[in-house]
């Protein structure tokens, strides 16, 4: 993808996460999808793999197709990522989400 794509694709992945309610998770491929890109969920991947580690922008909202935190059980981003989404109320088995509990 050339750069001036990349960087459009990049901005709005960007927007639409950022205007994700609290409680809500998307996929890799739906972000891609409604940024326009349906084939480059792994390039939404690599894009929230670069945001900086202080970010505001709620990346643990993404997760893969299956409902599941793509993240190794038992590793240090695993870890965040699950505590993020269990503070929005989600119910996490493993790597999967089972339920949102009602607030």
């Amino acid at each position: 993808m050339p750069n001036q794509e990349m960087d459009s694709f990049k901005s709005k992945v960007i927007f639409i996460l950022s205007h994700l309610p609290a409680g809500h998770v998307i996929s890799y491929g739906e972000l891609a999808k409604q940024a326009g890109r349906p084939n480059n969920a792994r390039q939404v991947g690599k894009i929230l793999k670069e945001l900086p580690k202080d970010t505001k922008l709620p990346w643990y909202r993404v997760v893969n197709s299956k409902r599941y935190i793509s993240f190794t059980e038992g590793t240090e981003a695993y870890r965040r990522q699950r505590s993020a989404l269990e503070q929005e109320g989600w119910v996490i088995s493993g790597q999967r989400l089972i339920i949102k509990e009602a607030p």
